[in-house]
């Protein structure tokens, strides 16, 4: 083993951000009768895991309204169920009384035409709204700034909601530039790490486990754009450089991409690679407890759940500088960052956190630390629960 490196030593001034918006007091403000969109809770999205996790359906004045239930369907079909749900959607709002509506839409195509019919319907019936904007796929925001069509719709519905959700700074910023007017109340906010294991945690365990054979996680859904090719191709390049290291890659989710993930990985003949396709409750604890490092080199990203879960469960964690990554994973302090997509570049990252077991026993207990304090499911829903309130 190495000894540890300059590049270990915990810099307590640059850790990652404490977000504002935080208190140890319970909100004691009656929250509005709030309706809120989600995907259904059986999807493996980021958005179905965050609602589910959060379950804030359990508070009285607050429910779920599911705006997507099922598989791709032809143009038709789809037509239908969009015209039935805005219907169900008004009859909610005007039956039940419902004062506020949150929606949940990533910047991209089907989510930004889908979802600005149901605020403008909202802000038409005068209802609050918060928008909680969570994946975000940069070649449409030019899409949209190029467009003036599409920069139109952008100013009479999202442009107009009464609050904004963000996962980072960088949002706030360019939805400003897109036309959201600078005076406009926005809320910092993160996904949420899944608490319900945490009692079973050991770092003590985990540490002793990374010495016989350390473990690479993978968690997303399997799409190309989430980086599971680099993952694979980083992973080969790094058994090939440290062979006499003990080690495997896990990879975790489902989605279009299996099957082709599957068959590259035997195509190469790379060893030492699981593929353990959807993974929840128990299944997923087991993964979380038992894996060292996280690698997710997505292509562009809101702030993945996956991410602090693994800070949660003291994975250091590699990724891309996207989104609101870089706003709560800072690079040698958390694990690495990079812009690049080159393979060799993860590799390397992948030996630093292989060789050098002070470097990961660092970084696993200030991530660890840093989730326990900001992003269990116990922070994030008594942060979510005080903005409901003030709406």
């Amino acid at each position: 083993m190495k000894k540890k490196t300059d590049g270990g030593c915990l810099d307590l001034q640059n850790r990652p951000m404490i977000l504002s918006n935080q208190s140890n007091v319970l909100p004691k403000k009656e929250i509005p009768k709030t309706l809120v969109l989600i995907p259904s809770l059986s999807f493996t999205s980021g958005v179905a895991n965050y609602y589910s996790t959060l379950e804030l359906n359990a508070h009285r004045n607050i429910t779920y309204f599911v705006i997507n239930k099922g598989k791709p369907q032809p143009f038709l079909k789809t037509a239908f169920r969009l015209l039935t749900n805005y219907g169900k959607f008004i009859f909610k709002l005007v039956k039940d009384h419902y004062k506020v509506v949150i929606i949940n839409p990533s910047l991209d195509s089907r989510s930004f035409h889908r979802d600005l019919v149901f605020i403008i319907i909202a802000h038409l019936l005068k209802r609050k709204t918060i928008v909680f904007f969570r994946g975000w796929e940069e070649s449409f925001e030019e899409e949209i700034k190029m467009s003036k069509f599409k920069s139109f719709l952008f100013h009479i519905s999202y442009a107009k909601a009464g609050k904004y959700l963000v996962l980072g700074n960088i949002f706030k910023k360019k939805l400003i530039a897109m036309g959201v007017p600078p005076e406009t109340e926005f809320f910092i906010e993160t996904t949420v790490a899944d608490s319900s294991y945490l009692k079973q945690l050991n770092l003590k365990n985990k540490y002793l486990t990374y010495e016989k054979e350390i473990k690479f996680l993978f968690l997303a859904r399997m799409v190309k754009e989430k980086g599971i090719y680099i993952t694979i191709d980083a992973f080969k390049e790094f058994i090939n450089k440290f062979p006499q290291r003990r080690s495997s890659l896990i990879i975790a989710g489902d989605g279009p991409e299996l099957r082709a993930a599957k068959f590259y990985v035997e195509e190469k003949g790379i060893s030492n690679i699981k593929f353990l396709g959807k993974v929840s409750g128990e299944n997923k604890m087991k993964v979380l407890l038992e894996s060292h490092v996280l690698i997710f080199p997505s292509f562009t990203e809101g702030l993945p759940n996956s991410i602090l879960e693994g800070m949660l469960y003291g994975m250091p964690i590699i990724s891309r500088a996207t989104g609101g990554i870089p706003e709560v994973v800072k690079n040698k302090i958390n694990g690495y960052l990079t812009e690049s997509y080159d393979p060799l570049i993860f590799a390397d990252f992948l030996f630093n956190l292989a060789s050098d077991c002070n470097l990961f026993k660092t970084i696993s207990e200030t991530n660890h630390q840093i989730a326990l304090q900001q992003f269990t499911s116990e922070k994030v829903k008594e942060r979510i629960l005080k903005i409901f309130e003030s709406t």
